[in-house]
């Protein structure tokens, strides 16, 4: 992989299910490092997207290069491997194991063959200050800290591009003030590349370097967050034009 090449690389994804267009076309590049936000009304493809480019789905047509790679047709384990990592939407944790077994388990799954695992699944709880939460278990968090066992399990091993899926939703001002905080000391201390899947524009507006806009499964804007909310096909968008794609 080329250290010199976008993080990420899009070039005319589409995505059909039957005769319904999902994704038509879209391309965009993440620098290494950057923070991008990906936005956009409910039903205009974002989610489809997010599972495209983690290989969770595989596109009708189009490519995805991860540092200059093509890893269109490679599965979600192995980008995972080779450094590409996700959350999911509804937090995905063992109810029965503690915080540092869960992570350990994504430890286990994916740090490189002959790698120390639960090395890797202590720094990862360091990293999102969950040592003091090590031996509770999911039932005994609140939500803002389950969502950061999420991404911590998603740290884990070798991580190169962190894509977050609305893993600031349902969180109070704080929490996600608090949440935004971290996730950005991860950018600058460690030069993490860090892909943010949302739909409420004001969250990730806070977070985000550059913005995209997906409307009807195609790139309507990119640009910084400044140029986006202003732009008016993006405000047209959200103010509720109807849905002909799905999420």
């Amino acid at each position: 992989m080329s250290a010199a090449a976008p993080a990420i690389e899009v070039a005319g994804i589409g995505k059909s299910f039957g005769g319904l267009v999902a994704l038509d076309g879209v391309s965009f590049r993440v620098a290494p490092g950057e923070i991008l936000g990906l936005i956009g009304p409910n039903g205009a493809g974002k989610s489809t997207l997010f599972e495209v480019i983690s290989g969770s789905m595989p596109p009708s047509r189009g490519r995805v290069m991860f540092y200059g790679e093509d890893v269109t047709r490679r599965s979600a384990h192995l980008r995972r491997r080779d450094g590409l990592s996700r959350t999911f939407q509804k937090v995905r944790l063992f109810d029965t194991l503690t915080v540092e077994q869960n992570v350990a388990v994504a430890a286990m799954q994916s740090v490189p063959d002959g790698e120390p695992w639960r090395a890797a699944a202590e720094r990862a709880l360091v990293r999102m200050r969950l040592t003091g939460l090590a031996r509770r278990r999911p039932a005994e968090l609140t939500l803002a800290d389950r969502k950061k066992v999420e991404i911590a399990r998603a740290m884990a091993g070798f991580c190169r591009v962190l894509m977050l899926d609305e893993s600031l939703s349902g969180l109070t001002h704080e929490e996600a003030d608090e949440l935004v905080g971290e996730i950005r000391a991860l950018n600058r201390r460690e030069g993490l590349t860090i892909v943010v899947v949302e739909h409420v524009m004001s969250v990730v507006v806070a977070l985000a370097e550059r913005l995209i806009v997906l409307q009807h499964g195609r790139l309507i804007a990119d640009g910084t967050p400044a140029e986006v909310v202003r732009n008016p096909v993006v405000v047209e968008a959200y103010l509720g034009t109807k849905r002909r794609v799905v999420a």
